[in-house]
């Protein structure tokens, strides 16, 4: 199974979008699912504004999608 929320079909035109880098003001290019993105002008990694992962609160394969959730404990058995 592919994950909808990822798979590029069901995208919609704005889910792929330009913004200004913080740091130096170049165009840097985001895909909704990317987290960071490293400015080829600067060299300046920024975070995406627009990530938006909530799916995985709700998903039954969100840890096995994106990993668990920083800082929440596992089990050592």
């Amino acid at each position: 199974m592919k994950c909808p929320g990822q798979d590029t079909r069901y995208w919609k035109p704005d889910d792929i979008f330009d913004c200004r880098c913080t740091s130096c003001g170049a165009t840097l290019e985001f895909f909704k699912d990317e987290s960071a993105r490293r400015c080829p002008s600067c060299g300046f990694r920024m975070k995406n504004p627009r990530l938006d992962l909530g799916c995985a609160k709700w998903c039954p394969y969100g840890p096995q999608c994106l990993g668990t959730e920083p800082g929440a404990r596992r089990d050592e058995g």
